[in-house]
């Protein structure tokens, strides 16, 4: 299997919720996780959320069939589990960490407890809540009105300011597999490499092990003038 390279974590501003970690009654537990572990599984039991202090996880649904689809690239002041939030039986989705990575495990019923005391953090939390729910939507209708192209660029131009990107003096650096690719954008893997070929004959990407090169605002205008 060929050695894949991802990016270094870029600078970011503590997040409010380190200092709530902080707070003893929460008895948040940090571990650390070597790169390719599993964070957790989707029949797993959804007791608790994942904050992320360094590193990056990717979050996966899993059909029964056993193929997946590229949900959230996460990096630090992340955090994943919502479905403990939710109450529900079990996560639905995979996460595995790709990168060496700290989390704090926090259970979500002492959670609950803390923020009744804490509604400046419930209301942050609700907005980060929000805000996945609002990109999880247009994913979704993503899949239905647009193209492949058109679903291949906005994901590439989403991946740009995601942990998986650094920046390069041609644009940025996405560190993903075609593969990975194929499951975020949700199509087959030939699909994408066809896509990615036409991106590449027009000098808006470059292609290397694991890497595509690229401006995001050249794919935007592209993307515009195709609309």
């Amino acid at each position: 299997m060929p050695t894949q390279l991802y990016a270094s974590p870029r600078p970011v501003a503590e997040s409010p919720f380190n200092a709530l970690l902080r707070e003893p009654v929460l008895q948040a537990h940090r571990i650390q996780v070597p790169a390719k572990a599993i964070v957790y599984q989707a029949g797993d039991p959804a007791r608790n959320l994942y904050f992320i202090h360094h590193g990056q996880v990717r979050t996966y649904q899993v059909a029964p069939t056993g193929s997946r689809r590229l949900v959230e690239i996460l990096g630090a002041n992340g955090w994943c589990g919502a479905a403990a939030l939710a109450r529900l039986e079990e996560y639905g989705e995979a996460a595995e960490a790709v990168t060496p990575t700290t989390l704090s495990i926090i259970s979500s019923e002492r959670l609950f407890a803390h923020l009744a005391q804490e509604p400046a953090m419930g209301l942050e939390l609700i907005k980060q809540l929000a805000t996945k729910l609002t990109a999880f939507r247009e994913d979704a209708s993503g899949l239905v009105f647009d193209d492949c192209n058109h679903r291949l660029i906005r994901t590439l131009v989403h991946l740009s300011e995601s942990p998986a990107a650094s920046p390069s003096g041609d644009g940025v650096v996405v560190h993903i597999t075609h593969q990975q690719l194929a499951q975020k954008v949700g199509v087959a893997r030939e699909t994408i490499s066809l896509a990615l070929a036409q991106l590449r004959r027009r000098n808006l990407l470059r292609t290397g092990r694991n890497q595509l090169t690229f401006h995001p605002q050249a794919l935007r205008d592209s993307n515009n003038k195709t609309e």
